[in-house]
């Protein structure tokens, strides 16, 4: 197994955020102590992939933060950390889907659904990696060409059936209440709302019946063991995200970084200035700006033509927009500015001025 540590979180004063930082560190402990000498499994740790042909409803690149995403010979598993220190519930919303809630400081905070984003994620990451189907995956071996192009209208190999199964994991202090016996959906694939630790053991039974429906002498059960990878295409595939994984940190606006192919472990410039995706002066454009607070809170003076235009307060990873400091909140550390999103647990930095 191969173990891929993306950039770690910026640290931060908010306890909330510090603990979801903690709940993806003890799952990344887990997944490594029971993977490590497993063979076939790829892991990445706090994935971030950035795609401008997956654009946000305001036309910002589309964002995609993945916490822990295991990679196999017949699909992946997204393992979404959930930091709860007393007790999470989740019950049928009445129209299919789920409704989550959470217990602190005594009182119940509703909170969205941790599928659902996870969801979201896959189908983020399975249209990425689609578009590079034929450099990571080529083509339909040539006694099947024919009938692929028939069925499909390519002989080309993809990921669009690839099997992405979904697991939240709950931290090892909290409680996972299921109100009325919810359980989770189970096709075409199960997914999981694990305590932290069991997680592997989860990852382990569903890998078994991939191998075993996969296998020529294996017992169909549905969808599992249909799609399959060679051992080598899974290491090509977590090599191909690994080095588009972007930092949280920038070095150069979003458009020039997302067509980069260097790898995640070479040096990074010393930046000057780290922009946010929206870090141009809404009068002119221009990207020549200084960072300033006021009365209605941080934002970006413009050195051309002297307009104010605001941090944007919306969440990159999760999409929740504050207001005035409400839930997704701008801070300044030095000459570093800070986005930090109490929703998700989300934190990064959006720009460090001149010194």
């Amino acid at each position: 197994m191969i173990v891929k540590h993306a950039e770690p979180h910026a640290e931060s004063s908010d306890p909330r955020i510090r603990a979801g930082v903690e709940a993806e560190r003890q799952m990344a402990f887990y997944l490594h102590r029971d993977f490590a000498s497993e063979s076939g499994l790829l892991v990445l740790n706090d994935l971030r992939l950035v795609d401008l042909d997956q654009p946000e409803h305001d036309g910002r690149p589309g964002v995609c933060q993945v916490d822990h995403l295991i990679l196999h010979r017949w699909g992946a598993f997204i393992v979404e950390s959930k930091s709860v220190t007393d007790e999470v519930s989740v019950r049928d919303d009445g129209a299919g889907g789920d409704e989550w809630t959470r217990r602190y400081g005594g009182r119940e905070h509703g909170f969205p659904s941790p599928i659902q984003q996870a969801r979201r994620q896959g189908e983020f990451l399975r249209a990425f990696l689609q578009r590079y189907r034929q450099e990571l995956l080529g083509k339909m071996p040539a006694g099947l060409r024919t009938l692929s192009k028939l069925v499909s209208g390519t002989d080309q190999r993809g990921f669009g059936n690839m099997p992405i199964q979904i697991i939240v994991a709950i931290s090892d202090r909290g409680k996972i209440r299921r109100v009325n016996r919810w359980k989770e959906p189970a096709a075409p694939f199960r997914t999981f709302v694990s305590k932290a630790d069991l997680v592997p053991a989860r990852i382990l039974e569903e890998l078994g019946k991939h191998k075993a429906a996969g296998s020529l002498l294996g017992e169909s059960k549905g969808e599992y063991g249909v799609w399959s990878m060679k051992a080598e295409e899974v290491s090509a595939v977590a090599e191909f995200l690994a080095a588009r994984h972007e930092t949280k940190v920038r070095a150069e606006p979003v458009a020039q970084v997302a067509a980069t192919t260097a790898s995640p472990t070479a040096p990074t410039p010393k930046p000057a200035a780290v922009p946010a995706a929206a870090a141009a002066c809404k009068g002119c454009g221009s990207t020549t700006l200084s960072a300033q607070w006021g009365k209605f809170g941080y934002y970006w003076k413009c050195l051309s033509c002297g307009t104010n235009t605001s941090m944007p307060t919306v969440c990159s990873a999760c999409g929740v927009e504050g207001h005035r400091g409400k839930v997704v909140r701008i801070r300044k550390d030095g000459p570093k500015y800070f986005r930090a999103c109490e929703q998700c647990g989300i934190e990064e930095r959006i720009w460090t001025e001149l010194t």
